[in-house]
């Protein structure tokens, strides 16, 4: 049987984890079940793990690589270390391929673009599941693929997207989910949605272009037209790939989604996160088909599909007891209202939602391609605090457009959200291939920009107010690997999610479920901690799954 290792270097950037990244993506998953479908046999590892095989690589025929654009010195790190131990294919996928001009410089033998479904599917049956690359007479044919021939790289073309039925055909692996080492205490990503809704245009582009020709289309215009744009300016907001590369939302029908969850449960993780660009497109594009939902803010949201996909989540007796966490990821403020915030908090009372911003200034956010205005933002935030949830609101520095006004309005807005949300997080714009935003330049960091500094500082006192608040209290936590820059404190991650523990002298208490006391701040993203009492042993529920 030919084996294939799916190396995840998804947020690892220069191929190592940081102490934060407690995260398991859908995507390598979603990879290991077709080529479980085919018979091969697949092993996922995150590429920490994957650069501590040695010799136990020679044991695998084929090398799939799963990244971001950011994480290009991971993968080329990969790729070395399988040339030194191993041999056979190497396949290339993930948001990396968007950007697929860039990586002439990388020795893969075929990247797939987009969607991987159908073209691993086509790429199988031509010889991939016995470890063999197609020809190139057959290799040509095949949609959605690059691959170097003669020094240069070939891009057969994009390949349609799935369709929401289509989607439904590919049953994501759960049993990879072992080749993660410390799966059992990670966030383990669940595809509830694919695509996102937002196909509006950054209008600062527009005006770089000429100016917009105020067709309205992307604002107004019938759900189908809105797929394209006069000037080709990518959908959505400027940086983010997510409508460009995924298109339209297309939602997995619940029984799917439960089954799965339920498989995970099986196998002991604690912690589950239904991913979607926003929860709350869930089953929207059910009612707008066979049209694709490509308005963020109508119809609203499918109050059905999602109460029977909460029900029978919910209904899975290890995560009715409490003892699986289930957490959303993303939701647009532009379709959080009464009804939505407390169906969220019936079920989530207690677990974080994040809700992007990104600027204070509403001029600022039309420009960019947001969907909702900073005031929605406020008042999203408050509806969700008021049914239980607990708000994390994103804002990024750097971007196109920012000025001492656009600054000054994100710094007023972050003030009136101070007393609804759990934390504030800031990242440093990136421009992404792909994006509306690609071709501008990588902003200085915060440290460098007053601007930018003024926000970042900001944020980190409004988190710092809040950590201070968790001194003296105790949570549940699960302890997992010693901290990489002082090994003599062990970290621990919060259930169901909160700030990442510190706690000293802990090796003992390795994957067990402790009540943890909070002693001190470190930093705005880390606490101290000392273990009161211990649980269980979750590592015990999990191995005996395997």
């Amino acid at each position: 049987m030919t084996r294939a290792v799916i190396v995840d270097c998804l947020g690892r950037v220069w191929g190592k984890r940081l102490s934060t990244v407690d995260v398991i993506g859908a995507g390598p998953r979603s990879v290991a079940g077709i080529l479980e479908k085919h018979k091969v046999y697949v092993y996922i590892k995150p590429i920490e793990e994957f650069l501590r095989l040695k010799e136990k690589i020679r044991t695998y025929d084929i090398l799939m690589l799963s990244a971001m654009s950011t994480d290009k010195l991971a993968v080329m790190k990969a790729i070395k270390y399988w040339k030194n131990y191993g041999k056979g294919p190497i396949i290339l996928g993930g948001p990396i391929v968007f950007g697929y001009h860039s990586l002439n410089d990388l020795e893969f033998n075929i990247a797939v673009y987009g969607e991987a479904e159908k073209t691993l599917d086509e790429l199988l049956e031509l010889g991939l599941k016995d470890a063999e690359i197609p020809p190139l007479k057959e290799l040509i044919n095949v949609k959605g693929i690059v691959f170097n021939y003669n020094g240069k790289l070939i891009f057969t073309g994009r390949r349609d997207l799935l369709k929401r039925g289509e989607l439904e055909q590919y049953e994501p692996s759960t049993r990879s989910i072992i080749g993660y080492e410390q799966y059992w205490a990670y966030r383990i990503y669940v595809e509830v949605v694919r695509g996102c809704s937002n196909f509006r245009r950054p209008l600062i582009v527009a005006e770089e272009r000429g100016g917009c020709k105020k067709c309205s289309t992307c604002f107004t215009g019938p759900m189908a037209q809105r797929l394209t744009c006069p000037l080709n300016i990518p959908p959505g907001c400027g940086f983010c790939s997510v409508p460009a590369l995924y298109g339209p939302p297309r939602s997995r029908s619940p029984r799917f989604i439960i089954e799965e969850v339920k498989e995970l449960v099986k196998y002991g993780v604690t912690r589950i996160v239904l991913s979607a660009s926003d929860i709350l497109d869930y089953g929207r594009d059910v009612l707008v088909e066979p049209d694709p939902l490509t308005d963020p803010r109508y119809p609203p949201p499918n109050i059905e599909w999602l109460r029977k996909l909460f029900d029978g989540i919910f209904n899975i007796d290890e995560i009715s007891k409490g003892e699986v966490q289930v957490l959303l990821e993303n939701t647009k403020a532009s379709l959080v209202n009464e009804t939505t915030a407390k169906l969220l908090g019936e079920y989530f009372k207690g677990s974080p939602i994040h809700v992007g911003c990104e600027t204070g200034s509403t001029k600022h956010a039309l420009l960019i391609g947001r969907p909702v205005t900073p005031r929605e933002v406020v008042e999203a935030v408050k509806l969700l605090r008021k049914y239980g949830l607990k708000p994390y609101v994103y804002f990024i520095h750097g971007l196109p457009g920012q000025n001492r006004e656009t600054v000054k309005k994100t710094l007023e807005v972050m003030d009136c959200l101070r007393r609804y949300v759990e934390k504030i997080t800031i990242y440093r714009f990136t421009p992404i291939p792909g994006t509306a935003f690609e071709k501008y330049p990588i902003p200085p960091p915060a440290r460098a920009d007053k601007l930018s500094k003024a926000i970042v500082d900001k944020a980190r006192k409004i988190n710092m107010e809040f950590k201070k608040q968790l001194i003296g209290k105790t949570v549940v936590a699960i302890v997992v690997n010693p901290y990489a820059k002082n090994t003599i404190y062990n970290i621990a991650y919060t259930l169901p999610h909160g700030p990442v523990i510190l706690v000293k002298n802990a090796r003992r208490y390795y994957g067990f479920k402790v009540l943890v006391k909070i002693n001190d701040i470190i930093t705005d993203r880390l606490v101290l901690g000392g273990v009161v009492k211990v649980l269980s042993n979750v590592r015990l529920r999990a191995l005996k799954w395997k």
